[in-house]
């Protein structure tokens, strides 16, 4: 049953009324998509490893050289040449991006030391919860002609959020001429995938066009009994309304079934303090478990040119996100296995339901002004969404097994009797999020080789948490937060050479809380500054761009336990708190892109990045301070051969570990100790044989020496094993 929110009624109210506005259309004749609308709104399609344009920084259309902040822009080719199906393998070859994974389903993506929760569809912004306590599905990349990522603070175009990067996943449009194409993969643990994409023009004159796009996954795991199934589906329509008039509005679905997933690691320590080395494939999860996700986006996008070189753009999402989980797992929470028995550990087990029902819209106006004599940009825009959050009054009712005891870890076959669990489809709570942003930039250019962007937004940000009880009746209003923030953005370039740019910026983002002073006075919202600086250029006539950089980030207003707070006690019973200085990172990059030539192309980069605690300590060890990451391949003739490398240096994270000794009721003696995985290198190879025009066959090898490693460690005394030698076969057809 799903809970129906009082704000149902205008929740696709801006999809509808845009799609039935293309209806009219139908009947008329206009002129094709105009190519300075697809230039100012970054719309035009992506061509080999190279973009030359894009606006997720700052709304602006600028090239990545022109950009005064880390990018990355995978394209079409690049996705489709290494086989990256998720946006977790994108992520995976993102420069400066680091992946942590909990178990086999939840997975937390980092940049400079901060999560990454910051996503956009087409430029909207949107909030993905990842990591330990997310749940939360992305799409398959099928769908997208590119995907983006901006590293550092994105607080002009986003408003709240962590300083780390944000990511725009910028879908396919339909193309003025029919075109298909279709794709199957097989690999290793029985992995079965099939794709297709057809587009072209639905009338006769070719204003009107349409994409489909399908695809379907299904595989084991290298984890013990876990086995998904993945389907997709995405269609879209697209119509000239007149000669400068664009609709664009469509539908994108992805569930994700997970069956028998690990929802825990495999342990480090048994009791005796004696390493645990169990294998890769260890699980101590039901074969009951489930994780199922589903995603379905409605969007519309009306594009406007006006004249005088200016255009705008109305862009609507609507997300609607379920989620449930059934889960059971051994823990290895404060429990250590004995190393002989394999006793030892607890059961720990959920079921749990939850809804997300966004609403988001972005609306922008672009184009040149004249100011003495030379021309500027200038961007003005306004975005928002409103978010519902809700988690579902649903739980366990009866067990048939004792949670005090886990059988042995070495005899576990993940059989055991299901639990009987309620769903009463009400929510216990809502969690609503409002954000409200005003933004505008402008593009400078008082001298041919300087260009000075400078920009602010003003954002009204919002969160509440409503709670009903047993029978969905409205019973309190708690963790009301609110910011009226304003989030300056500047950027200097000056040309040193007619391929060499140099160039300094500044952006932050911030965050808000729920912690009041001991006036019972919100804190200020956190706020995470990005400095950056460096170095950017364009090479072999514009096919190569490579950039060095330096950044330096802080974080201000980071609440603290107020220190004369003593046994003062607030209205709702929580510690009164003062804002101080947070985590500082520093760090420098390397990236190159693009190609060298008509036959060799190359993607990649070298990061550094060191953040610390106030105290000097180190903060987010469980990053590598050293991290590079390159893609290569080379074309001749009918062949494409490529391969890539990833090197990272070592993580940790201090945790309890048993000594060797016991407490007089038997259990283990801990002291704090480093769990750690050191530094390793990975190697990945990919083959592509064109047998003609239309139909090509390739393999893909990720961790090609199957090296074995921890991709996590700390987390709840347990670490999750890294995917080992992976093969996937390819045939691609094209019509």
């Amino acid at each position: 049953m799903k809970h129906t929110h009082s704000g149902a009624l205008r929740r696709n109210a801006l999809a509808l009324s845009l799609a039935c506005a293309a209806a009219p259309a139908l009947a008329q004749d206009a002129a094709p998509t105009t190519t300075e609308l697809d230039r100012v709104m970054v719309t035009q399609r992506t061509e080999g490893y190279q973009v030359y344009g894009t606006n997720t920084a700052t709304k602006l259309p600028l090239t990545l050289r022109e950009t005064p902040q880390s990018l990355t822009v995978f394209t079409r080719q690049r996705i489709e040449d290494f086989n990256l199906i998720t946006i977790s393998e994108v992520l995976q070859q993102t420069p400066g991006v680091t992946i942590q994974s909990y178990d086999s389903n939840r997975t937390l993506f980092n940049a400079r030391g901060f999560a990454i929760n910051n996503f956009m569809f087409d430029g909207i912004p949107t909030n993905y919860t990842t990591g330990a306590g997310g749940n939360s599905i992305l799409s398959d990349t099928s769908i997208y002609e590119r995907i983006e990522v901006v590293r550092g603070a994105s607080g002009l175009v986003t408003g709240s959020g962590n300083p780390s990067a944000t990511v725009n996943m910028v879908r396919k449009r339909p193309t003025e001429t029919f075109q298909a194409s279709t794709s199957l993969s097989a690999g290793s643990w029985d992995y079965k995938r099939a794709e297709v994409d057809v587009s072209g023009p639905l009338s006769k004159s070719g204003r009107v066009r349409g994409r489909f796009v399908g695809a379907y996954t299904d595989k084991e795991s290298w984890v013990r009994f876990q086995h998904d199934k993945s389907p997709s589906l995405y269609g879209v329509i697209e119509a000239d309304l007149t000669d400068s008039t664009r609709l664009r509005a469509g539908i994108d679905y992805l569930k994700t079934g997970s069956d028998g997933g690990a929802w825990s690691a495999s342990p480090l320590y048994f009791r005796d303090g004696s390493r645990a080395h169990m294998p890769r494939s260890y699980s101590a999860a039901a074969r009951w478990n489930e994780w199922n996700r589903e995603s379905t986006n409605y969007f519309a996008t009306l594009e406007q040119q006006f004249g005088a070189g200016w255009s705008g753009r109305l862009a609507y999402n609507h997300r609607a996100t379920d989620t449930d989980s059934l889960l059971l797992a051994g823990s290895n929470t404060g429990n250590w296995a004995d190393p002989v028995t394999g006793l030892g550990l607890r059961i720990a087990d959920t079921y749990s339901v939850s809804e997300t029902r966004e609403d988001a819209f972005d609306l922008y106006a672009s184009g040149p002004f004249q100011l003495f004599g030379r021309s500027h940009e200038l961007v003005v825009g306004i975005n928002h969404y409103d978010r519902d959050l809700d988690t579902i009054r649903a739980g366990i009712t009866s067990r048939p097994y004792n949670v005090a005891a886990f059988p042995s870890i070495f005899s576990w076959d993940g059989n055991i009797g299901k639990p009987t669990t309620y769903n009463n489809g009400i929510p216990s709570s809502t969690v609503n999020t409002t954000e409200t942003g005003y933004y505008a930039a402008v593009r400078l250019n008082p001298i041919d080789p300087l260009k000075i962007i400078a920009g602010a937004r003003y954002s009204d940000y919002r969160t509440t948490t409503d709670n009903y009880n047993t029978d969905g009746v409205f019973t309190s209003r708690s963790a009301r937060t609110t910011a009226h923030e304003l989030t300056p953005y500047v950027g200097v370039l000056y040309d040193l050479s007619s391929s060499i740019t140099a160039f300094a910026s500044y952006s932050d983002v911030f965050q808000t809380t729920a912690r009041r002073d001991i006036n019972n006075q919100l804190l200020d919202p956190t706020t995470g500054g990005n400095y950056e600086y460096g170095l950017k250029a364009d090479f072999f006539g514009g096919r190569l761009y490579a950039a060095l950089n330096g950044f330096y980030m802080k974080q201000d207003n980071v609440a603290e336990l107020d220190p004369n707070g003593g046994e003062i006690k607030l209205p709702d019973g929580s510690s009164p708190y003062i804002a101080s200085r947070g985590i500082t990172t520093k760090g420098g990059e390397f990236e190159v892109s693009g190609s060298i030539n008509d036959h060799w192309s190359m993607t990649g980069g070298y990061t550094y990045s060191y953040s610390s605690n106030p105290d000097g300590s180190r903060f987010a060890s469980t990053s590598p301070m050293h991290l590079a990451r390159f893609n290569t391949t080379w074309t001749h003739g009918q062949w494409t051969l490529g391969g890539g490398v990833s090197v990272q240096s070592e993580i940790y994270q201090m945790q309890p570990i048993p000594t060797g000794r016991f407490n007089a009721n038997g259990t283990p003696v801990t002291a704090t100790g480093k769990m750690s995985q050191g530094g390793y290198v990975l190697f990945d190879l990919m083959g592509r044989y064109r047998i003609n025009d239309n139909l090509s066959v390739g393999v893909t090898v990720t961790n090609l020496f199957d090296k074995v490693y921890y991709r996590n460690v700390g987390f709840f005394n347990s670490g999750y094993w890294g995917e080992p030698r992976r093969v996937l076969f390819n045939l691609r057809a094209k019509f």
